[in-house]
């Protein structure tokens, strides 16, 4: 799996929640379909259950359950269709992986950090969306990052340069400041390095390391020749 792809296997439990909650709208007569919004503004609308013009963590997690249950139903009855099975698998692996990383997103998408999201926070995902696609910009960021953690400039990353990047300053304000270029995610590429910061240090513990074990496991969804390290052309042309 490229790095393209793994970055945006996260849209699809993104809009597959867009799907469900409207479906479930619909039938109870409560929703009323608008015109072509942008996925934003539509997630905005469909995860503020109690209309307060914001989104909590509990909203989302309330609709990431909802979509979960829907599925359980769905492999049970999958029957002989392993195409379908495997589709079913495919989307609930997808859906877990989201559920466990929605408190980072939510947490980088809360530019003022007040637990909630307003819709011009959740625009952003309307923007990284549009990035994903050709000519996006996406592709070219991650290329960037890639230069930026690649120390001996071999065109290949390997485990301790992903652990050390993650331990080195120099290595994190160029990564803030690339993002923020893309994304500016928060007023500017310094307060972006404090989040990124206390991100890392809210995982690993303060005083700890990266865990080596953790960082090849999760080198696994990206290498797609199995060989330990991560490509330029696993990451996309």
């Amino acid at each position: 799996m490229s790095v393209t792809r793994f970055t945006s296997s996260i849209l699809p439990p993104l809009l597959l929640m867009v799907a469900a909650v409207t479906l479930s709208s619909v039938n109870s007569q409560q929703f009323q379909q608008p015109p072509a919004q942008s996925l934003g503004d539509v997630l905005h609308q469909l995860l503020d259950k109690d209309k307060n013009q914001k989104v909590s963590l509990e909203e989302v997690n309330s609709q990431l359950d909802m979509l979960e249950s829907i599925f359980n139903p769905a492999a049970e009855f999958g029957g002989q269709d392993s195409n379908n099975d495997d589709e079913v698998n495919e989307y609930k692996q997808l859906l877990s992986g989201f559920k466990s990383a929605a408190p980072t997103i939510f947490k980088v998408l809360d530019v003022n950090s007040d637990k909630s999201l307003s819709k011009s926070e959740l625009a952003h995902v309307t923007k990284f969306e549009k990035a994903l696609k050709k000519g996006g910009g996406m592709r070219e960021l991650l290329r960037d990052l890639f230069s930026i953690l690649d120390e001996n400039a071999d065109e290949l990353l390997s485990v301790d340069e992903l652990v050390n990047g993650c331990g080195n300053d120099q290595v994190i304000t160029k990564i803030s400041s690339r993002v923020h270029e893309s994304f500016p995610l928060r007023s500017d590429a310094d307060e972006l390095k404090e989040f990124v910061m206390s991100s890392i240090e809210s995982v690993i513990g303060g005083g700890a390391v990266v865990d080596k074990e953790s960082v090849a496991k999760g080198m696994k969804w990206i290498d797609d020749d199995e060989d330990g390290h991560v490509s330029k052309k696993e990451v996309g042309k």
